[in-house]
């Protein structure tokens, strides 16, 4: 095996790299190769993975969602047969892709999974003409992940997002939205639009959510939350509260492919990144991704 660790030692507050010596005599004693690629401002991250797929049969990806997310957008430039194998390693703030994957903190146990067979293939979300790997969303608090100060979250954790998210409370959303989907289209007055497949959203469970759904189904998971009054965005405190509580007034669906015909001023986070603005066409690509998962998580996940 020739693999390559992409790592962000902002994530984590640098924990990683206490980690190498762990993962170098895990690479020598299976007399494999690993390679190390440290994630920096001044690097191109998708190029980087890009001309990288051809030289590595194995992707580990030690960072927070934000490099898992630059990581996919470069892969995903690769023919598919040509894509390496993924496994996260959780170093960042939240990790709810290593998390919905059933991926702890412990290294060994992680990097293990490399000798077994125990890897899927995931379902990727075209959104326009990016991608997303397992959420998405636009409207109230949606801006929290990528308008946060990063050093203030690295010393803060996930506390940094609550002290982030009051700056927005009392900001007024009204989206006036058009959802296109395969049975009907809607007309919505919202304050904020979410999409996901998996079970975990910024750190929280989900499972009510995304119930029946699973990481190559080849669908996602679609909520929109009706706005009838400043205070409708009290209800995402049961939301959470609730893992996923779908209310009444709201539109849930479960989609394949999906358009919202929103105005420009609106911007979408894709996987906790600053993603495109207005209006969104978002396509379920079925099993583009091969990634290692925890074998007792492996029936409820995938098909």
């Amino acid at each position: 095996m020739r693999a390559v660790l992409i790592y962000n030692e902002a994530s984590g507050k640098g924990k990683v790299k206490k980690d190498f010596n762990k993962i170098n005599a895990f690479f020598k004693l299976n007399n494999w190769v690993v390679d190390y690629y440290q994630v920096t401002k001044d690097k191109d991250l998708k190029n980087d993975c890009e001309a990288m797929s051809c030289n590595y049969d194995t992707f580990l990806i030690a960072g927070g969602d934000g490099t898992i997310h630059s990581v996919i957008l470069g892969i995903m430039r690769v023919p598919k047969e040509n894509r390496p194998r993924l496994l996260f390693l959780p170093y960042g703030t939240t990790n709810d892709v290593a998390g919905m994957l059933g991926l702890g903190k412990n290294v060994f146990y992680n990097l293990a999974l490399l000798k077994t067979t125990s890897y899927e293939e995931m379902d990727v979300y075209k959104a326009n003409d990016q991608y997303f790997i397992y959420a998405a969303a636009v409207g109230k608090f949606s801006k929290i992940s990528y308008e946060i100060d990063r050093m203030k979250l690295r010393w803060l954790g996930p506390f940094g997002y609550v002290m982030n998210g009051f700056n927005d409370l009392f900001n007024i959303y009204k989206m006036q939205v058009r959802v296109v989907s395969s049975i009907k289209n809607y007309d919505k007055k919202s304050f904020l639009i979410m999409m996901a497949a998996g079970s975990r959203v910024a750190g929280f469970n989900m499972s009510k959510f995304t119930k029946g759904m699973k990481l190559n189904s080849g669908q996602i998971a679609v909520r929109v939350f009706t706005r009838n009054h400043f205070f409708s965005w009290t209800k995402m405190v049961w939301f959470y509260l609730f893992r996923g509580r779908h209310f009444k007034n709201d539109l849930h669906l479960n989609e394949s492919q999906i358009r919202f015909e929103l105005d420009e001023r609106w911007t979408w986070n894709l996987d906790g990144e600053r993603g495109p603005k207005g209006s969104l066409k978002v396509e379920v690509l079925n099993k583009e991704v091969t990634v290692y998962v925890h074998p007792k998580h492996r029936n409820k996940l995938f098909n």
